[in-house]
């Protein structure tokens, strides 16, 4: 029978996604003629991860061997190289690579832990001759998983079983030269997969000393697959003992920008986590997409009250449809680009009739005048001047009918005789 191929990768830390092009994600910065900084944020795999549908590469923040071990050797004859690391981990042997090449360095290698270092992540920072973590960071180790799909008989499983045990070794003697704790102890250590805070890791030797001047804050999504620390996103699926301390938020999302490089603060006694005050501005800087889903949020509210307030607007303009009889008015004050309230709409009816009111009594008068009436008398058919009674009542008609026109129409108040 042939031998089964198992397509396996032995991990220290979450599954790595699938392979794809390589994608820098670290900075490397010369501080000076004689000093380096590498700035190493994200999750530790072989290659970049590309979508399984569309052959895409991922977005995410992600740590690969190829890059960084050539931009390393641009700098490899510095005095003083300081690596920072924030990351989860991820690949092993990306993790032993990186950390190997690290320790072929002449100069001063100094490893920053200024978020998080978990899993594979602690591994690279074994490559450095001192390793300075800040009092609220994390650091992690534990024993390397395998993600496995597929089905597989004993044969199979036992050598999965060898294979898994080899990389805890290499882990175990990778953590046991730097700190000389002995694998015994280490490995023990691992199995338990152990959190330290920034001070644990040193008093448990896996760190040198504290950083000072570094502030750490993080927080933790409600279902405790996500942390964001440092403005970095990371997944935590794969662990189990995550340590109390970290605030809980409801969601959490992934960063949109590659984050800033670490700045120099007040040094702290213990995490601040959630409750580190920024200003409106540092909070857009660190959590974007937080800030994103806040404003999006309101946008949502707002226009959910516009939408309520038009409707009732409408439907009070349509109860007075019928009272205000004009349907170009009604049309206006609805769609218009003077559309406005019923009261509104109401208000401009009555001043529109009562224009259409004037007009038309202006109109009688005129119509009036034109017509000759004001010098027409009551005189008989026999052509006989009418009694001199008879013509002052006609003639008290036309100044009654002249009055009302200029009255608005109106029968004016009778005068009160005087002495």
């Amino acid at each position: 029978m042939q031998k089964q191929t198992i397509p396996l990768r032995v991990l220290n830390g979450p599954a790595a996604p699938p392979a794809g092009a390589a994608q820098k994600f670290w900075n490397i910065v010369d501080v000076s003629d004689e000093e380096a900084e590498i700035t190493m944020y994200g999750e530790v795999v072989s290659q970049r991860p590309t979508d399984w549908w569309t052959g895409e590469p991922v977005e995410g923040l992600y740590i690969t061997p190829e890059g960084f071990l050539e931009d390393l050797a641009q700098v490899k004859d510095k005095a003083k190289i300081t690596v920072r690391i924030n990351s989860v981990g991820g690949d092993l042997y990306t993790a032993l690579g990186i950390c190997n090449r690290l320790k072929e360095l002449n100069g001063d290698t100094v490893a920053v832990i200024d978020g998080i270092a978990a899993s594979a992540a602690t591994i690279i920072a074994m490559g450095c001759k001192t390793r300075e973590i800040a009092e609220g960071a994390l650091f992690m180790v534990h024993e390397a998983l395998l993600t496995l799909v597929g089905n597989y008989n004993h044969k199979a499983l036992l050598e999965v079983n060898k294979r898994l045990e080899a990389a805890n070794k290499a882990a175990a003697e990778t953590y046991d030269a730097a700190t000389g704790l002995g694998t015994e102890k280490i490995r023990q250590i691992m199995a338990k997969e152990t959190w330290y805070t920034g001070r644990e890791a040193v008093e448990n030797g896996f760190c040198t000393s504290i950083r000072e001047g570094c502030e750490t804050s993080m927080c933790m999504s409600s279902e405790k697959d996500e942390i964001i620390v440092n403005g970095v996103l990371h997944s935590l699926k794969g662990f189990r003992n995550f340590p109390g301390n970290v605030p809980i938020i409801n969601s959490v999302k992934t960063p949109t920008s590659k984050p800033a490089a670490p700045t120099q603060s007040v040094s702290t006694n213990k995490p601040k986590g959630g409750n580190t005050k920024m200003t409106p501005e540092e909070l857009r800087q660190q959590y974007p997409d937080v800030v994103t889903q806040i404003e999006n949020a309101a946008r949502e509210a707002a226009a959910s009250e516009a939408v309520t307030a038009e409707r009732s607007r409408l439907q009070e303009i349509e109860t007075i449809e019928a009272t205000v009889g004009d349907p170009e008015l009604i049309k206006e004050a609805k769609y218009g680009p003077t559309a406005c309230s019923a009261q509104e709409l109401a208000f401009k009816a009555m001043k529109k009739q009562a224009q259409l009111g004037a007009q038309h009594i202006q109109n009688s008068a005129d119509d009036f005048t034109a017509s000759g009436a004001a010098g027409v008398g009551t005189t008989p058919n026999s052509g006989a001047p009418a009694p001199k009674d008879q013509a002052a009542d006609e003639n008290a008609q036309v100044a009654l009918l002249a009055a009302m026109i200029a009255n608005g129409g109106a029968v004016p108040a009778p005068t009160t005789p005087t002495k």
